[in-house]
């Protein structure tokens, strides 16, 4: 029969297996894969022998330490084990549990000393007819550590000396193989075993995008889905997309969820792709509205003054990704963050505070903001600290700090605050995530970042640019330095290209109003302290607009909303600071008050309490 779909890491098993002695399969080995010569869905411990058995191999001899020999051939091995003399077939019996149901077969009782003691023999055997061993959990059978015992290294030099020997330059036919199957490489000890000359891993990656559709060609029918779309519609290649980073497994298991939810509603496919992967039916972006997403102007406005240019934007993108627009420049855009953002200007001029705004509209909590310091992220392994340290480091168990927030939280509004600070290991990881929408933790576990928008944020630039550009000239000159610096600068110009026109510059503070805006914004924080701690009923400020718009005169306009911070508290929270320390010694005098702040003709703030 002609295989359906002959995936990269069969092929490559087929190539060497017979060319060198030992294989070493790792990675999703755990998985389900669709047999390409009897469409059948298989563990891929199954998988390797059936291919072995396509080959050139006579007796493909499958164990592991819990089951023993099972498999096809396990009467082969009785034969081997017959011919053996005392020293290789000890007779140790491998204790399995009595009701133990893991095969049609039974279990063979082979210890792990056994079965290298015949795969030695049959290794360095030219005269056997071709014969193939798998090891499956070969992990458990052959993990030694960093330090084996004496007769741990005994046994792999017995294993290193059989791998060799096996290969004569002479015979240049079929060779007998060992094939060990783990999740992991990293588990075995490789170094003690023979180089690529007579080894060869075969990496097993999870199922790329013909295996996707091959499994829904396959089984999309028996979903149970609202709309469930069909093979040639948009509609089914965005599916194709989205069940990208999982297992064959993951996709069956969906399909279970789909049949069990049927019971009381059909979803959607990407309500039931919610559900599955953050245990959320209905997804925030979907709880969205035609007419909250038109009042967003207004709202976030209402936080950040002065930035009706970057708030157009920020918009722009949210209609976007609510549209579900997002990453059409991209060919697999469902797998994609929702949108991506790089804010740059002058400290103070509200980035993080529009960044913030973004999360508590869009998610209904500030909780879903996650901010990252890139300033903290300039050494060579800094990215360890995101996505965890691998295994065998410490800080294995502990996972990514990046990681684990998004797992936690996948739908969120992600900062990576003055990006231009982390070191360039970590734009590495930037691109994966712009890119592919995903990134892989320590401890192998795929982390999705598509629920998210991910903002950026520099001030390339702002020492540089005169605060008396207008603001088209100031947005021109921002975006000129974040482009020099990324191009010129770091040689890394494809960061830039990942985020296209979302280049978001932000403008000078430099309007009084504004300034005051946001003095008047932070009084009432001011006001609610004062009364919870000292029971002052009221803080007035006479002539509040003067006095405000006076101070604001004094603001360096490159210290945007953090000068109108320090004036503020020079002018306000000092004065009442000194006022209490000074003239209240007992708390009680200020119950039921108001506290009044007005400028003395010298121009010096005064404070005094008045009678409510």
């Amino acid at each position: 029969m002609k295989p359906v779909h002959h995936p990269v890491w069969l092929r490559s098993l087929e190539t060497h297996a017979g060319l060198v002695s030992c294989l070493v399969v790792h990675g999703e080995v755990h998985d389900l894969r669709r047999n390409p010569w009897t469409t059948e869905y298989q563990r891929v411990p199954e998988m390797v022998a059936a291919a072995l058995r396509e080959g050139a191999f006579k007796s493909v001899i499958e164990w592991d330490p819990v089951t023993g020999v099972h498999g096809r051939d396990a009467a082969k091995w009785e034969t081997l084990a017959s011919s053996a003399g005392p020293a290789e077939a000890r007779g140790a019996t491998y204790a399995v549990a009595p009701d133990a149901r893991f095969d049609s077969a039974e279990p063979s009782p082979v210890t792990v000393e056994d079965f290298v003691a015949i795969v030695l023999r049959v290794l360095s055997d030219k005269t056997a007819q071709p014969t193939a061993f798998v090891a499956n959990l070969a992990n458990f059978a052959f993990s030694f550590g960093q330090n084996p015992s004496q007769s741990e290294r005994d046994l792999l030099a017995q294993l290193a000396k059989a791998i060799v020997g096996a290969a004569h330059p002479e015979d240049a036919g079929q060779k007998n193989l060992l094939v060990l199957i783990t999740p992991a490489a990293h588990a075995l000890p490789l170094s003690m075993l023979p180089g690529p000359a007579h080894l060869r891993e075969v990496v097993v990656p999870l199922p790329d995008r013909q295996e996707r559709s091959t499994i829904l060609g396959d089984r999309l029918h028996q979903w149970r889905l609202k709309n469930r779309p069909k093979a040639g519609q948009a509609g089914y290649e965005d599916l194709i997309d989205a069940l990208d980073g999982m297992s064959c497994q993951d996709i069956l298991n969906i399909e279970g969820l789909s049949v069990r939810c049927a019971e009381t509603e059909e979803l959607t496919a990407d309500s039931l792709l919610s559900l599955y992967r953050h245990g959320i039916q209905t997804s925030a972006w979907e709880a969205l509205s035609r007419d909250k997403l038109l009042s967003m102007p207004a709202m976030l406005e209402e936080r950040v003054k002065g930035q009706t240019h970057a708030i157009e934007k920020v918009t722009a993108v949210t209609i976007r990704a609510f549209t579900g627009l997002s990453g059409l420049q991209h060919s697999r855009r469902q797998r994609m963050p929702k949108g991506s953002l790089f804010f740059v200007g002058p400290t103070g001029v509200g980035k993080t505070e529009l960044a913030k705004s973004l999360a508590e509209f869009l998610f209904g909590d500030e909780e879903a903001f996650i901010r990252f310091d890139m300033s903290e992220f300039n050494h060579e392994h800094s990215d360890q600290r995101l996505i965890g340290a691998p295994p065998g480091y410490v800080g294995y168990e502990e996972g990514g700090q990046l990681t684990n927030a998004i797992r936690k939280r996948p739908f969120c509004v992600l900062l990576f605050d003055e990006i231009e600070k982390a070191h360039v290991r970590i734009l590495d990881k930037f691109l994966q995530i712009l890119e592919d929408g995903r990134l892989t933790d320590g401890r192998g576990q795929t982390v999705s970042f598509s629920e998210a928008i991910i903002i950026f944020t520099s001030n390339i630039g702002a020492a540089e640019i005169a605060p008396t550009l207008t603001d088209e000239e100031t947005r021109k000159a921002f975006n000129s330095s974040v482009r020099d610096h990324f191009v010129r600068e770091m040689g890394r110009p494809e960061l830039l290209n990942r985020i296209g026109d979302n280049i978001v510059a932000f403008n000078f503070v430099r309007d009084r109003g504004f300034l005051a805006e946001i003095m008047r914004s932070k009084l009432g924080s001011l006001r609610a302290q004062l009364q919870d701690k000292y029971g002052i009923r009221a803080v007035r400020i006479a002539e509040e607009r003067v006095f405000l718009e006076k101070v604001a005169g004094e603001i360096d306009p490159t210290m945007g909303g953090r000068g109108a911070i320090t004036a503020l508290t020079k002018w306000v929270i000092d004065p009442i600071s000194t006022f209490l320390f000074n003239e209240v010694p007992d708390r009680a005098m200020c119950i039921g008050q108001t506290l009044v702040i007005e400028l003395a003709d010298e121009d010096v703030p005064r404070v005094t309490l008045e009678a409510s």
